[in-house]
């Protein structure tokens, strides 16, 4: 019954990605996964086993203007429990995907993310459109799929993802910021799933720690 409730809301999330290109379903893992997966953001944090995230083509510039979060990656042959129940999930969403949007997805690449306290992620795109002087069958990120991981979130601790909506072409942002996007509580147990070459977003700075899963379903 789990699975088949699963499966429907999966189905209802992919419908409204095929529409606008985005979507938001609360109640993706259950409250015991999202603590347990906030819990691993915490003991890993804890041993210094959270790396500073980087950017660029490589992931490999570290630009703290730009984004203040630590990071782990995470590995599909090792999972833990509640991160095994998140890659099954998360393969049910592909498999839909794929059927309904013919995007050949293949792969996620996931990790666990941490925000201190006044810490965000500047205005950015998770992938820019396809140029001819990269090799097109190098994986791409196509879909984009945040999962939060916190407990007894109140609006007034702010950390919203603020999603852009009118066009991946950054220079037409000329109207006033609340007609041009959407801002995204980030609540325990919530997805965002949105195209990874059409969206720019931004995580706001937080009053708190703001934990997160975010991964990137990758196509050729």
């Amino acid at each position: 019954m789990l699975t088949n409730y699963l499966a429907l809301n999966i189905d209802q999330l992919v419908s409204k990605v095929t529409e606008h290109g985005f979507c938001v379903m609360d109640d993706f893992v259950t409250p015991a996964n999202t603590l347990a997966l906030s819990n691993e953001i915490t003991l890993l944090n804890d041993h210094l086993q959270m790396q500073e995230a980087g950017t660029g083509r490589a992931h490999n510039i570290i630009n703290n203007q730009l984004r203040g979060d630590v990071i782990y990656w995470l590995n599909e042959s090792h999972p833990t429990l509640a991160q095994q129940a998140y890659f099954s999930q998360m393969e049910i969403l592909r498999a839909s995907l794929n059927q309904h949007l013919y995007l050949g997805l293949f792969a996620l690449e996931s990790h666990l993310a941490l925000y201190t306290a006044g810490t965000g992620y500047k205005k950015h795109i998770d992938r820019f459109k396809v140029s001819s002087k990269y090799p097109t069958n190098q994986p791409v990120r196509q879909i984009s799929c945040i999962l939060y991981l916190n407990q007894d979130w109140l609006a007034e601790n702010g950390g919203e993802l603020r999603l852009y909506l009118n066009s991946a072409d950054e220079t037409m942002y000329v109207a006033p910021i609340d007609r041009l996007s959407l801002d995204i509580s980030p609540l325990g147990g919530r997805l965002v799933v949105f195209l990874s070459d059409t969206f720019y977003h931004e995580v706001l700075p937080a009053t708190q720690d703001r934990k997160s899963l975010t991964g990137w379903f990758l196509t050729r």
